[in-house]
């Protein structure tokens, strides 16, 4: 009976190792065509395999894909109006003049978005924000917010106080700065303000104005 038992341990110990060596693991008296076989596959994985920065890479690259197109939103007291005739003519050279496609924001657009509002209710305070998502709902990669006289104070935009308008503005943004005319690039998805341009010659409408957002546009091509 013992022996018996010995046998079926060994049997059982022969056919385990033979089963681990069919399962891909390199064993004795393999040949060489063999061991390519069963030599164990390294899977190649960018950033050694993390997904923390697999992710931070994608996001990267979505943040420098092409911009399909702007659009441009005149603000007037924190609120989106329609673009005034010779503004928007300025803003069509600029299209004219760069790679990108910029159009006018149509107003009636935006109320296909805001919330309704009740009766006797309080409006939305954040217009900013909300002018942002109509633009990506639009199917715009950017927005081009720009106002004028107390839309364009120091620190300040449309009224709000940058850290108040919803916009991920950075310390070294030309956002923060004064200027009779001011104008930021956004991002439509992240809410990030990509550039701004400024202009204190507003005499004959916006067209430096826009000459200097073509400065930005060039920055980051």
């Amino acid at each position: 009976m013992t022996r018996l038992l010995k046998t079926a341990a060994i049997a059982a110990l022969i056919t385990g190792f033979a089963n681990t060596a069919h399962a891909g693991s390199p064993y004795a008296f393999q040949s060489d065509a063999e061991l390519a076989l069963t030599e164990p596959v390294k899977l190649i994985t960018p950033h050694g395999g993390s997904a923390e920065l697999r992710q931070l890479a994608v996001l990267e690259e979505d943040r420098k894909a092409e911009m399909t197109r702007i659009a441009v939103a005149r603000i007037d007291g924190g609120r989106l109006i329609p673009t005034p005739y010779g503004e928007e003519f300025d803003w069509k050279l600029l299209d004219n003049r760069v790679d990108q496609s910029i159009e006018v924001m149509n107003a009636g657009d935006y109320l296909k978005y805001i919330p309704e509002i009740p009766f006797h209710g309080i409006d939305t305070d954040n217009k900013i924000d909300e002018i942002r998502l109509t633009a990506a709902n639009e199917g715009y990669s950017h927005v081009i917010l720009y106002g004028m006289g107390t839309d364009a104070y120091w620190s300040s935009f449309g009224g709000k106080a940058l850290v108040e308008t919803g916009l991920t503005v950075h310390e070294d943004c030309d956002s923060w700065k004064a200027a009779k005319a001011k104008a930021l690039l956004v991002d439509t998805h992240t809410g990030e303000v990509l550039g701004a341009a400024k202009a204190d010659d507003v005499t004959y409408n916006i067209g430096e104005l826009a000459d200097d957002m073509e400065r930005v546009l060039n920055t980051l091509a």
